[in-house]
């Protein structure tokens, strides 16, 4: 027999999570399939805990520093081979998979924002970090790049065609064909020039598909405007007073307003588009074949006590780093005082792109994801690899390597410590059809599979919590 006012169970029932946090709607405005919170967790196939990471290096490197950078350089054509590169301090230096380190150099200016980038014409990896003319690394030596007007690039060189691009202070310039010892230097005609005031703050390359055509080129970014670099010829001589015949490339303001002060935020999705950290605290889409986008990251401005992307530090915004792994788009910001990106938020790309045209076209995001202490991040993705690796940020402790997003995986290392991962999963508010309506709750019910732990249920109006930390029983 039924109770008098009993709400049927469809009714009663808290749908998934399919569209994600909402940080920056009120309480009573989330919808169904949004959630107030999932820190540490995300919905695939049911809400469940984020992955962990592991150790590559079983102890520290070196203490009181940070890993300013990281790098696969897959090289050697014909005789394939592989090293991983990172920066710190003075030293660029290649660790193996066990965590041993050998160090290149300990010549670099110390602990700046180090870049790196292969070029498959010269079959080396080029490494800038703002301060230091320009290096290279070819497997076996590592040296500092020599020949004429060698610049000393702001942020990651960029292969376009048989050219590689660099940010200086005058610009951007351009090398030889297929020749990286001989770079244009403040030329009338080869230094890309912004039409807005201020440096170019990254440089990231870009193709623009056509009707049948795929026209190569760069996406250059100051801090409040983008624009694109286009061209199929760049000049045979770039040290020449005057353009060779022929030369026919350009730079296009796209966008006055949105920038990026984030190099390594900057990444590109295969299929979707290319992302960005905004410098007013935001992330920027550019779709697949357009050059024009929208921001993505609304929802992780947050307008409650739940810390958002409106916390980022903005004194340390060229610690915010982006990437693209096992369909997600994960991004790490520094919050608060931190100088390291402490928070992170994961975009799930999967529903972002699948057909069902019924689902959003924005991003869907989970987060924030609290624990790890990772100041930068590279994908190890050739020669059969497939692999997200991470840097220590925290020099409190000291320099590591990890292997990020580990499957199965319910720690994180940090340093030299595993600790557990702790979720929090926060529905919306459901009002059962009434917000008027006082509930009196006989019972919860909850599917969980193969839980650890402790788990326990908070169950709150909008005017707070009525009761906390009452535990879950298995039955």
């Amino acid at each position: 027999m039924a109770l008098r006012g009993q709400i049927n169970e469809r009714g009663s029932t808290w749908e998934d999570p399919i569209l994600g946090i909402n940080l920056f709607d009120s309480e009573e405005d989330l919808k169904p399939g949004e959630a107030r919170l999932m820190q540490n967790n995300v919905y695939r196939a049911g809400v469940r805990m984020r992955n962990g990471n592991t150790r590559v290096t079983p102890t520290v490197i070196a203490a009181s520093f940070r890993v300013r950078g990281g790098h696969k350089f897959y090289y050697g054509g014909a005789s394939p081979a592989k090293k991983r590169l990172i920066a710190y301090d003075t030293k660029i230096s290649v660790i193996s998979d066990a965590g041993a380190e050998t160090v290149l150099t300990s010549g670099m200016t110390s602990d700046k924002d180090t870049y790196f980038t292969t070029w498959t014409i010269t079959d080396k990896v080029y490494i800038s970090n703002n301060t230091d003319v320009l290096r290279s690394y070819d497997g076996t030596t590592f040296a500092t790049v020599a020949g004429t007007a060698i610049p000393t690039p702001r942020a990651k060189v960029a292969p376009v065609l048989d050219r590689l691009l660099a940010i200086t202070t005058n610009g951007i310039e351009r090398c030889d064909p297929r020749d990286p010892t001989k770079w244009s230097s403040n030329s009338g005609w080869a230094t890309f020039r912004p039409s807005q005031v201020g440096l170019f703050t990254a440089i990231h390359p870009f193709s623009y598909r056509g009707t049948d055509t795929l026209y190569p080129g760069a996406f250059a970014f100051q801090a409040n405007a983008y624009y694109l670099i286009t061209g199929t010829d760049f000049g045979s001589d770039v040290t020449a007073g005057t353009a060779s015949a022929g030369e026919d490339s350009a730079i296009q303001l796209l966008d006055p307003n949105v920038g990026t002060s984030s190099p390594d935020s900057v990444v590109t999705v295969p299929g979707v588009g290319i992302f960005w950290f905004t410098t007013d605290l935001n992330v920027y889409w550019v779709p697949e074949g357009s050059l024009r986008g929208q921001y993505v990251g609304d929802k992780l401005r947050s307008n409650s006590h739940t810390v958002g992307i409106e916390s980022t530090n903005k004194d340390q915004l060229a610690q915010v780093w982006m990437t693209y792994y096992d369909r997600y788009l994960i991004l790490g910001v520094p919050t608060g005082s931190n100088t390291y990106a402490n928070v992170q938020f994961w975009a799930d790309l999967y529903e972002l792109t699948r057909a069902d045209k019924t689902k959003p076209t924005t991003a869907i995001w989970y987060g924030p994801m609290t624990g790890q202490t990772v100041g930068r991040t590279w994908r190890e993705d050739q020669q059969g690899e497939l692999a997200l690796k991470g840097g220590e940020g925290n020099t409190a402790t000291g320099i590591f390597v990890y292997n990020i997003n580990e499957f199965a995986r319910f720690q994180d290392a940090i340093g030299t410590v595993d600790t557990n991962i702790s979720m929090v999963y926060q529905t919306y508010f459901k009002d059962f059809g009434s917000f008027s309506r006082e509930k009196y709750v006989r019972s919860l019910d909850f599917e969980l599979r193969n839980f650890n732990g402790s788990p326990v249920v908070d169950l709150l109006d909008l005017d707070g919590t009525i009761i906390a930390g009452i535990p879950i029983v298995a039955v």
